[in-house]
């Protein structure tokens, strides 16, 4: 399946009440990187319900972009439009696991780790913070371990 005329899907990674997000590949640049797609699909047909998620994924990227210039720790806006009706948002693909898969697999992690990733966590959220942001959904799975380099990265 190609979204936007532009990018491969590969596979769904998740889906929510507002929609779906992919792993895709960009076939318009010679590296083929990869990105997370996320498409607006709502399920509720009610005009106002409709209009509310559209002005919060219209934020979302809004302080995606402005936020993910500025930090390594937070994924970078790609594009953001509407095809054929349709809402997409697409942004960096950060590699890794997430918090709440880590432990999930492995179990109880030593202090130390959790120490570290605590204070990743805390420098991404001060920048976040010092930009007039608040996250509102901090959990285990909105963060990434970034498999090159273990920093956590704050998603969603």
């Amino acid at each position: 399946m190609l979204l936007l005329d532009r990018y491969e899907v590969i596979r769904s990674v998740g889906s929510g009440g507002f929609g779906e997000t992919f792993l895709a590949k960009d076939t318009h640049l010679p590296s083929g990187r990869y990105c997370a797609i996320k498409q607006l699909k709502l399920k509720n047909r009610d005009p106002e319900i409709q209009k509310l998620a559209k002005e919060r994924f219209d934020r979302e990227a809004k302080v995606l972009e402005e936020l993910g210039e500025g930090s390594q720790q937070i994924p970078c806006l790609y594009q953001y439009s509407e095809f054929k009706g349709e809402f997409y948002l697409v942004q960096e693909w950060i590699d890794g696991v997430t918090l709440k898969e880590k432990v999930g697999g492995e179990g109880r992690l030593n202090e130390s780790l959790v120490i570290e990733i605590l204070i990743g966590v805390l420098k991404v959220l001060d920048y976040v913070h010092n930009k007039g942001k608040i996250h509102r959904d901090i959990k285990p799975e909105n963060i990434i371990l970034r498999s090159t380099d273990g920093l956590p990265v704050l998603i969603d």
